[in-house]
């Protein structure tokens, strides 16, 4: 996509706000993108090219990713106890207690108003966005 747009990989780093060498190892395969890059990364790109998730768990790991938050600091945004917020994640729960889900659920529907404002959308492939 850089090279598409004609782009210098100092103007995208700068853009994206990490190195130039980070972003070499990025695109060489050689290193995966720390997760407070990923908020940028996504505005860059205008789409989110991860796959679907396919539950409720996945959804709140991608939204959480694409916000650049750690579990920890979700979880206390939330309110919630990390640990609690991991087991959501990982669609664990054995009683889902329905005031943690509507907490994710508004959440969820925050951050994907935020998003749109963003004016970011699927790619023309049909590509997975998580309404961050």
């Amino acid at each position: 996509m850089r090279l598409d747009r004609g782009l210098w990989q100092k103007h995208v780093a700068r853009e994206i706000g990490c190195s130039k060498a980070s972003l070499t190892n990025w695109e060489k395969g050689h290193a995966e993108p720390e997760l407070r890059f990923l908020p940028a990364i996504l505005a860059f790109l205008g789409y989110d090219p991860r796959p679907a998730p396919a539950t409720f768990g996945a959804r709140i790991r991608a939204a959480r990713e694409a916000a650049g938050f750690s579990e920890r600091e979700l979880a206390r945004r939330l309110g919630l106890d990390p640990g609690t917020l991991a087991a959501w994640e990982r669609d664990e729960i054995r009683r889902p207690y329905p005031r943690i889900r509507r907490v994710f659920e508004r959440w969820l529907s925050s951050v994907g108003a935020e998003c749109a404002a963003y004016e970011i959308e699927n790619s023309a492939a049909g590509s997975y966005q998580e309404r961050r």
